[in-house]
């Protein structure tokens, strides 16, 4: 009974909380957006083989839980341009939008996240580490959630999933202190990225780092936005068109994260 009783009321709850946020949005007149970050994706038997991996892992059966959400609440999922042309302040979207972004570029994406993204019609940005790409020969699915996409299979979701955009997150600084790299070094890497993967004017921080001459090191490449992680626990939040253009804040979708709880993030943030 008191199982039941949960069930009824933790909708009803999560329904007044929306209708409050909704109108506190429309007396502010402030529309933020929700930029959910996800790393990696698995079974849950995968995952269990990978301990070290799995505070950065969601199971497939929860991100489906996730985007089943999206779907049946009316979520728009953004491409990278509709989010920019919103940020610039020229064009304006539905209350319910989201986008949805990974980072790294692992192999699991392309197993697992990207089939459920067509299926379910939505759209996706993922952030690549350009030289765990090149280093990659992983063109088949083992199991192993630490393998990341090689070029083949880059080339195989351009046409298999053109709801699937591909960003920048550095070709080698994924890594503790390149931030501190100077501006050329910086520039350096961001040349060496573009040079081998087309159109590619976002950006994420490895790590979430960034700095003076990281910023600087992206305008000087014409990058338009850059996107961070954390690192303080209020860092993680929606994103305003108030916010620098490079430093754009995501929240962060940790494993495990139920439903209800996926939902009050959507909405509180």
């Amino acid at each position: 009974m008191k199982i039941k009783k949960r069930k009824i009321i933790l909708p009803i709850i999560i329904s007044i909380i929306a209708i409050i946020i909704i109108i506190g949005v429309y007396i502010t007149e402030e529309h933020r957006i929700a930029v959910l970050c996800y790393h990696n994706i698995a079974t849950t038997e995968e995952k269990q083989n990978f301990l070290d991996e799995q505070d950065w892992t969601i199971t497939v059966e929860n991100f489906e839980e996730q985007l089943k959400y999206l779907q049946k609440n009316n979520y728009k999922t953004l491409t990278m341009q509709e989010f920019y042309k919103w940020k610039q302040g020229e064009i304006n979207l539905p209350y319910k939008s989201v986008l949805i972004t990974f980072d790294d570029g692992f192999l699991s994406n392309y197993q697992y996240a990207f089939p459920l993204l067509k299926k379910y019609n939505m759209n996706a940005t993922v952030f690549i580490v350009g030289s765990f790409i090149d280093n990659s020969t992983d063109n088949e699915w083992q199991g192993n959630i630490k393998t990341y996409m090689s070029n083949e299979i880059l080339e195989k979701v351009k046409k298999e999933y053109p709801n699937i955009e591909i960003y920048s997150h550095s070709y080698n600084l994924h890594y503790q202190g390149a931030i501190n790299r100077n501006t050329e070094e910086l520039k350096n890497d961001i040349e060496t990225f573009n040079s081998k993967f087309e159109n590619i004017d976002i950006y994420c921080y490895p790590f979430g780092q960034y700095n003076y001459n990281m910023k600087q090191a992206l305008k000087e490449e014409n990058y338009k936005m850059a996107f961070k992680y954390g690192p303080d626990r209020k860092d993680y939040k929606k994103a305003s068109r108030k916010d620098d253009d490079f430093e754009i804040p995501r929240l962060n979708v940790s494993h495990g994260m139920s439903v209800n709880k996926f939902a009050i993030r959507l909405m509180m943030y």
